[in-house]
């Protein structure tokens, strides 16, 4: 499975050799005892549970644990089907797109499944002039990993102007210990006036605790798909190669 994927697209194709009373939106997965939520791309979901203490590194394959009922749904978005999936997705596409509400609780995992407002253009048009087919390609490239066809139509999202510049770097902080995600924007006009602003930069503001320039060592490091990335690492470098299917800047915090 990609990085990029998500549970329930394994869950769907795990069903179809289970019992044939098993619906795909029963299945659900743990790691070590902790339900995984199946919003979160897979992986996020590896860098967060299996990178956080060195003595226990999973070794790929990723072994986790199937289960086809007792659905925890205290702790887990309630039964997920393909169109859920989806529409989960594009919201993320469209909160990308559009700009943040000051009333959105972000650390809430509802909402993943809302529609926000511009993140990345501050405009509703890139995304709303995407017609059903192109918006139905997006979904079934993530889902079938043909970056190609992916690429196709996300390519037009990304694009800047000088009538529709880049307004913000959307960004998500995952923390462990069941910490609430931190979202956050790098305001573009602070990299205009500073290119090489660097990661580290970015995150010591926002945590400045785990990443303080005061500190003798680091504490803590930021990983994305799977790299534990330098602090002098360009953000904009960082947003433009490393961002997520759904052009966010997905970055776990990780025990040094």
């Amino acid at each position: 499975m990609s990085r990029c994927s998500y549970l329930p697209l394994l869950a769907q194709q795990l069903s179809s050799v289970l019992d044939a009373t098993v619906e795909p939106g029963d299945i659900w997965f743990d790691f070590r005892g902790e339900p995984l939520r199946w919003h979160y791309p897979i992986g996020i979901l590896y860098d967060l549970h299996s990178l956080q203490d060195s003595k226990v590194n999973s070794p790929l394959p990723w072994s986790l644990t199937v289960h086809t009922q007792n659905f925890p749904t205290e702790k887990l978005l309630r039964r997920p089907s393909m169109e859920t999936v989806q529409d989960m997705f594009m919201s993320m596409i469209k909160e990308v797109q559009y700009s943040v509400l000051p009333e959105t609780d972000y650390n809430s995992d509802e909402y993943v499944k809302e529609k926000a407002d511009f993140l990345r253009h501050g405009t509703t048009k890139r995304v709303m002039n995407l017609s059903k087919r192109d918006q139905t390609q997006l979904w079934e490239s993530v889902a079938s990993d043909k970056f190609d066809d992916y690429w196709n139509v996300n390519k037009r999202l990304l694009e800047t102007t000088a009538s529709q510049p880049l307004r913000n770097i959307p960004l998500r902080l995952y923390l462990p210990e069941q910490c609430p995600v931190i979202q956050e924007l790098v305001p573009a006009d602070e990299i205009v006036s500073d290119p090489a602003r660097s990661l580290g930069e970015v995150v010591s503001k926002i945590l400045p605790d785990l990443f303080s320039p005061t500190l003798t060592e680091n504490i803590a490091i930021p990983v994305i798909h799977g790299i534990s990335l330098p602090l002098d690492t360009p953000i904009i470098w960082a947003a433009e190669n490393l961002s997520f299917a759904d052009n966010f800047l997905h970055i776990v915090i990780s025990k040094a």
